[in-house]
């Protein structure tokens, strides 16, 4: 039956791949941006399935499982940081990459600072960050997989690498934003399907008496700072602020590029408030914060605290112990959907930002629609191979990574990714000499374990090093000046 259901999955979603590579332009903007065409409701799915992951259901579901509520800060921040990049930085990075026809936000900062070698930086710091995190989505399938039927992770991880890499490479950008519209159907039903399922079979008092459950056996788990004291204010600070870096996520701000119309920024951050905030990320809160602890600390409980990495499956293993065959099956689907709605778009993105940014910026400049679309599709398939390769190497809990590790890197291009569109007087030697710094400062933070403080050191000192250089160096040219500021004002004015 798990075979039988997974494969009938798998068979849709290639047949989706098919079918889009059958009606797409056979172009290099079509490949890498849906040909700027998507509209308000994919660009939902697309938008905010690009954001939840495995991690969401695992990592995130785990982590709260482990340390108790407080972590819900960094998701909050996730969502303020997302309407903000539509609302404020969206509508300005689509009327300039749409004027001057750019493919890849790292080649939009290259020409707006004038600047190949600050291009080059940006394109080897975010592929550094990104393709590690592309690896940790078919990790985490495949640790389902295992906590499922108890066979070798390595099944769910080729699997879904298997279906990853069909949709990337016949479909591009297009069928990956429709696509997604399927798998964050099927990802928000198995997830509330199991949650409402769990409590009805589980707890004849619904959440009350699961909270009274934890109140009783494990009360440090309902507050600040959990049982193992990880969340002070200054931590609980922290996670906030790093989660609002989320508008800097390069995978998220290619969005932007792939709009339809103007229309779409003023009513998208209301649909990530309310619908993803306010209803979708709390399914996975009660399912981290109350229902499986509570779960593992009742008595003749199927499933006993776990702990450390482990405690990623968490979900899975109640739904396996608690729920019919059948059903766990469905939820794992919802789990693979998750992770290939999520890694589909940053792999494109790295394989975008490898052929426009290092091959067609600095070999092959020349280079015709066909040659662009190869060089991506090639890039595809060795980014996967070296982010499996990474992940498999060097696995950590999946929100730990998120946190501690993907986020800062991203961030690191923050600053001058706002000045670029925002302030005029940016200049390319502040935001180099912002970038190196505050890329040197975190990975030195690392290194000797200073802990989770450097990230927000790193971003303040890259922030106010591209302010002050910027402001003692020549600005740009008048040309650079009308081209992004000017031009994008009288774009934006003329479209309702």
């Amino acid at each position: 039956m798990t075979i039988t259901i997974l494969i009938l999955f798998g068979l849709i979603v290639l047949w989706m791949a098919v079918y889009g590579y059958m009606i797409s332009a056979k172009t290099s903007e079509d490949y890498m941006l849906a040909g700027r065409g998507i509209g308000i409701v994919v660009m939902f799915f697309f938008m905010l399935f690009a954001i939840s992951s495995a991690w969401t259901f695992y990592g995130y579901s785990g982590y709260l499982y482990r340390h108790g509520p407080s972590y819900v800060y960094f998701v909050w921040g996730c969502v303020i940081g997302f309407a903000a990049l539509y609302m404020f930085l969206g509508p300005r990075l689509w009327a300039v990459t749409r004027l001057n026809r750019f493919l890849s936000p790292v080649e939009m900062i290259g020409v707006r600072y004038q600047s190949k070698t600050l291009r080059l930086i940006l394109a080897i710091i975010l592929l550094a960050f990104i393709v590690p995190y592309v690896g940790i989505q078919p990790l985490g399938v495949g640790l389902g997989f295992k906590a499922l039927t108890g066979v070798s992770p390595v099944v769910g991880i080729v699997y879904t690498v298997v279906l990853l890499v069909l949709v990337v490479l016949l479909g591009g950008m297009r069928i990956t934003a429709w696509v997604n519209v399927f798998l964050g159907s099927v990802y928000a039903v198995t997830f509330l399907g199991s949650l409402v399922w769990v409590v009805k079979k589980v707890f004849p008092g619904g959440l009350p008496q699961a909270a009274q459950i934890i109140s009783e056996k494990a009360p440090a788990l309902l507050t600040a700072p959990g049982p193992e004291n990880v969340f002070d204010h200054v931590t609980i600070s922290g996670l906030l602020i790093v989660g609002m870096l989320v508008f800097s996520w390069p995978h998220v701000v290619i969005g932007t590029m792939t709009a339809r119309e103007k229309y779409i920024f003023k009513w998208l951050p209301l649909l990530a408030i309310v619908a993803g905030g306010l209803l979708f990320y709390t399914v996975p809160f009660i399912w981290g914060s109350v229902v499986a602890p509570a779960i593992s600390y009742m008595p003749d409980t199927l499933v006993p605290p776990i702990g450390g990495k482990e405690a990623d499956n968490i979900l899975q293993v109640i739904v396996t112990r608690y729920l019919p065959g059948w059903f766990a099956v469905f939820v794992l689907m919802g789990v693979i959907a998750a992770a290939i709605s999520t890694a589909a778009v940053q792999l494109l993105t790295s394989a975008i930002i490898v052929s426009r940014d290092l091959i067609h910026g600095f070999i092959k400049p020349d280079a015709d629609d066909q040659q662009l679309i190869n060089w991506t599709k090639g890039a595809v398939v060795i980014l996967i191979i070296l982010s499996l390769g990474i992940a498999l190497w060097n696995p950590v809990a999946l929100a730990e990574y998120l946190v501690l590790i993907a986020v800062p890197g991203f961030a690191q291009w923050a600053p001058c990714l706002v000045g670029s569109v925002l302030w005029k007087r940016g200049t390319k030697q502040g935001a180099i000499t912002g970038i190196v710094i505050g890329a040197v400062l975190l990975i030195a933070g690392f290194i000797f374990g200073v802990g989770t403080k450097i990230i927000l050191v790193s971003i303040i000192v890259n922030s106010l090093i591209y302010w002050i250089v910027s402001l003692v160096t020549p600005g740009p040219s008048m040309e650079i000046q009308n081209k992004f500021f000017d031009e994008v004002d009288e774009f934006l004015s003329t479209k309702a």
